[in-house]
């Protein structure tokens, strides 16, 4: 592999964001890069990928705080510039628009393209809400930045569904200017498990983190209810986050019985959690402050390893959400017919065993990993530096 693609996150890399280095894992006709500001504490094992800092984290006290004021002026710091400079790449990879207005006037300087893609919170949440300064004083500019950046000729936007890309051009950003690019599921890893599904426990998975849009606090409302009908039904919810300690006091005022939190787990762990259920829920909200889902992979992954999905998520919809075909989906925060939807696939699941074989076939049509990464690196040839 010749040509090299600079991956930029600004923290390497948090578990929830498995789907940068699977991705990474999966190029075969481009050598990945992994670059970042910070590394993540207890973050993903990276030693399967070439990956470094921006600025070594060695350096004197004196020398990192003029790396950050560089860094609080949108300016390039002269030895991040010299790490990039040396790595002799012919395109850079974006991930999240908050990391590539972070990284533009580096590859700016280096006369790098960039390709940037959107996941969610960075093309979803309300401009006035960055503006506000809820997300921290560096952040009041974003809004401006990424339009700024949209109207560079040497950056184009990737999107990771079709609801994304529609926020995007809301956003402000040129139509022609972004591309939908799905990330993709690894299906080697993520295929039906074992044991039939009519012949497991009436246990409900959630993955996700615990955070507003993730609506896990409708689920906790619904399960009261599945409980009450379905005696024997089980809620797992993986995943870690600021809500947790609400919804455990949730849990307590609603008295809900066989409710159990895992924390973040690996993917390995992840499968054997989607082997042991039999529906996959994601009750997803559009958050006040405008924040939605993108894609999420949790989903993919569910449908790969031939369970119920059953989601509120308005990203993916029209991609690979189809209601009653690849999902099963209900209205956001409508705890009423999310329960309903519960009740019915566990006590009677036989009806419904067609749309994980529908569901099945779909994934391995249209997201399969290494599909995804032949097309992405397709774009990559198209924009990258010759």
């Amino acid at each position: 592999m010749s040509k090299r693609v600079i991956i930029y996150q600004d923290g390497l890399l948090s578990y929830s964001e498995t789907f940068i280095k699977k991705q990474a894992l999966a190029l075969t006709q481009w050598q990945p890069v992994l670059v970042g500001h910070k590394y993540i504490r207890s973050g993903l094992p990276l030693e399967s990928l070439q990956a470094q800092l921006l600025f070594p984290e060695g350096a004197s006290t004196l020398r990192r705080l003029l790396y950050q004021i560089y860094r609080w002026q949108n300016k390039a710091d002269p030895i991040g510039l010299k790490t990039l400079k040396q790595l002799n790449a012919q395109l850079v990879h974006a991930h999240f628009g908050t990391s590539a207005v972070d990284i533009w006037p580096y590859v700016k300087q280096i006369g790098l393209p960039m390709l940037v893609t959107l996941h969610g919170f960075d093309i979803s949440i309300k401009k006035e809400w960055w503006e506000s300064g809820k997300r921290g004083r560096r952040k009041k500019a974003y809004p401006k930045r990424l339009l700024q950046l949209a109207q560079e000729p040497n950056v184009h936007f990737l999107a990771v569904s079709t609801a994304i890309k529609k926020r995007a051009v809301e956003f402000g950003i040129p139509e022609d200017k972004i591309t939908i690019s799905y990330i993709g599921v690894d299906t080697e890893s993520f295929q039906p498990g074992n044991v039939p599904l009519t012949q497991r426990r009436n246990r409900i998975l959630y993955i996700g983190r615990l955070v507003e849009k993730k609506g896990a606090t409708y689920l906790l409302k619904a399960f009261a209810k599945v409980k009450a009908q379905v005696s024997d039904a089980e809620l797992v919810i993986v995943g870690k986050g600021p809500l947790e300690p609400q919804l455990v006091r949730q849990i307590e005022e609603l008295t809900i019985k066989d409710v159990r939190f895992t924390g973040a787990l690996s993917s390995e762990e992840v499968k054997t959690e989607i082997d042991n259920a039999k529906i996959f829920c994601l009750p997803s909200i559009t958050a006040e402050n405008g924040d939605a889902e993108g894609l999420p992979i949790s989903i993919l992954e569910a449908q790969a390893s031939g369970i119920f999905v059953v989601t509120s998520s308005s990203g993916g919809v029209g991609d690979n959400l189809i209601h009653d075909k690849t999902c099963f989906m209900f209205k956001e925060k409508d705890s009423e017919e999310l329960a309903s939807l519960l009740i019915r696939l566990l006590e009677n699941s036989e009806p419904y065993l067609p749309v994980l074989r529908t569901q099945e076939k779909f994934i391995k049509e249209k997201f399969q990993l290494v599909d995804c990464a032949v097309k992405l690196e397709q774009v990559y040839d198209k924009y990258g530096k010759p």
